[in-house]
């Protein structure tokens, strides 16, 4: 066999369920990936705020409200005329200065036309006669995979103690702007389709470029965290020796599937063949970190030791609800009757953002083992706030799941990552790669007894591929394959089949980097296990060549 025993292979020919995204139940509801709301990144109002610019005359004054001097009776709106008591006159403009990206005879007149209808409900002028337009994408040092589409708006007549940054009024204004333009851009006649990053920045601050827009919306909403690397040379607790790593980051099977045609970033004439990629690593988690981890995700301390018969009860309803964790979006909306044990939201949370040293030494680990790239936990900007970065599953004997994909960054919604990254295939050249870890945790598991592998789809063929769980076996896969989890056999009892998943994502360090997993180790690797269309761009070695 190519491939170790515990993965099996078998045809499913019946029709394909339909896939969605996994998300967490929590009381948030599931992800939509037709809204643009998202609760901490993107607010909307349903009428447009007046302004509300503080002014303080000295410093032992206290701050005053242009809307507060206002008579009741006279509402105010935005970009009108004010004075305050001194006479001074506030008045916000907008003036349209520069964009990249966009075609200058065609798509910017356009845009600058849904810009200007949406400031005149707001009442605020807008300036278009001096828009700089460059229509080559703009690059970004700091941020290789950009996709360069911006927009650039000055905004005139604040006070120079109002923060362009903190002004409610312009936040309100970018997300009405942002869903207008997302809604041209997806309508008939749009050229190009990919969104578009607007920014502001305080008039006549000509040291702000294009590229700095970019940068400061990734810095803003968090696009490009890498995970810490705690494990260094003096931190003899869990640094593991180069060459040691190295043995250890040797994975047992590599899995290629669902194979298809797509178009080129770089060029969209060009086409490839493209296959998702599935790696089996059995050394990466050791028994010591294996422990921790499952002990973080159960809620006890991390140096308890193993209790094997309390896993024989079932997961702790304290810290586990039914329905807590749901594979298609929309199930997890009712709680009780759900498919899968999941944590609670508290026990999210807590896994998620707690001191857990287990979790940062395990992420570490995962930074050492794809050292060309900038590895980063997925963003809340992605998805929203419903899917977490990490979550834990419980299946038992019973449960019942569906085929779905973690994430996928062609058809993630509208969003300030879209904005910045655009929409493009997974595993394309030079742009962040979507993958998720999923670390089998449970101190014992007899797989051949007991089951609950994870299942992953080829959906083009119909052909399925198991992974077994085994304790401390980790697997890396790209979050846009489909795949799902298997119920543990009556042989497990109550016995829970504990895991862990980390949504990645693997940021470029380069322009047109090439997204390879292997990061220069591949000729080391074993040869990928083909399955289903993932063989239709693959050599046949019995051709001539």
């Amino acid at each position: 066999s190519p491939y170790p025993q515990p993965i099996t292979i078998r045809t499913m020919r019946k029709p394909l369920l339909p896939l969605a995204f996994a998300v967490i139940a929590s009381s948030c509801g599931a992800f939509s990936p037709s809204t643009r709301g998202i609760a901490t990144t993107r607010r909307r109002r349903t009428k447009p705020p007046r302004l509300d610019v503080a002014t303080r005359d000295r410093e032992d004054a206290p701050p005053t409200t242009i809307d507060d001097r206002r008579s009741p009776a006279a509402p105010s709106s935005l970009g009108a005329d004010d004075d305050d008591d001194d006479g001074r006159i506030v008045r916000l403009e907008l003036e349209a200065r520069a964009s990249s990206g966009l075609r200058c005879d065609s798509e910017l007149p356009r845009i600058l036309d849904v810009v200007a209808s949406v400031c005149g409900e707001y009442g605020v002028p807008l300036d278009v006669a001096n828009t700089k337009c460059e229509e080559s994408p703009c690059r970004c040092e700091a941020v290789p995979g950009a996709l360069g589409r911006v927009l650039l708006l000055d905004v005139c007549g604040l006070p120079s103690n109002c923060d362009v940054d903190e002004n409610d009024l312009i936040a309100e204004l970018k997300v009405d702007l942002s869903e207008r333009i997302d809604a041209a851009l997806s309508g008939e006649g749009s050229e190009n389709g990919q969104p578009i990053l607007l920014a502001f920045r305080r008039g006549g601050d000509d040291d702000f470029a294009l590229a700095d827009a970019i940068e400061k919306e990734v810095t803003d909403y968090g696009l490009r965290e890498g995970v810490d690397e705690v494990c260094s040379v003096e931190d003899e607790a869990c640094f593991v020796h180069p060459l040691q790593f190295e043995i250890y980051c040797f994975p047992s099977s590599v899995i290629e599937i669902d194979g298809d045609v797509i178009e080129s970033v770089s060029s969209p004439v060009e086409t490839r063949f493209d296959t998702s990629s599935i790696l089996v690593f059995d050394k990466l988690l050791d028994k010591s970190l294996r422990r921790r981890l499952l002990n973080v995700v159960k809620g006890h301390p991390e140096d308890r030791p193993a209790a094997g018969e309390e896993d024989e009860k079932g997961p702790d309803e304290g810290r586990w609800v039914r329905g807590g964790l749901a594979d298609v979006a929309g199930e997890g909306d009712e709680r009780e009757g759900g498919s899968c044990w999941g944590l609670s939201d508290d026990a999210v949370m807590d896994v998620c953002y707690g001191d857990h040293p287990a979790v940062a030494e395990f992420e570490s680990k995962l930074a050492q083992l794809f050292p060309d790239f900038v590895v980063s936990r997925l963003p809340e900007a992605v998805l929203g706030g419903c899917v977490s970065p990490l979550t834990a599953n419980a299946p038992t004997h019973g449960d019942s799941f569906n085929y779905h994909i973690d994430a996928d960054p062609m058809q993630a919604p509208p969003s300030p990552w879209m904005d910045v990254f655009g929409r493009y295939p997974n595993r394309s050249e030079g742009k962040p790669r979507f993958v998720s870890v999923l670390a089998y945790l449970n101190d014992e598991w007899v797989a051949e007894d007991w089951g609950a592998p994870t299942r992953f789809l080829d959906p083009p063929t119909g052909e399925t591929i198991d992974v077994s769980p085994k304790p401390g076996r980790c697997v890396v896969m790209d979050q846009d394959i489909s795949h799902t989890v298997v119920a543990p056999n009556v042989e497990a009892g109550r016995r829970p089949r504990y895991s862990l998943v980390w949504k990645l994502v693997l940021h470029p360090r380069e322009e047109g980097q090439e997204m390879d997993l292997s990061c220069g180790r591949g000729g080391l690797w074993p040869e990928p296990f083909v399955v289903g269309s993932a063989a239709g761009g693959m050599p046949n070695p019995s051709e001539e060549r």
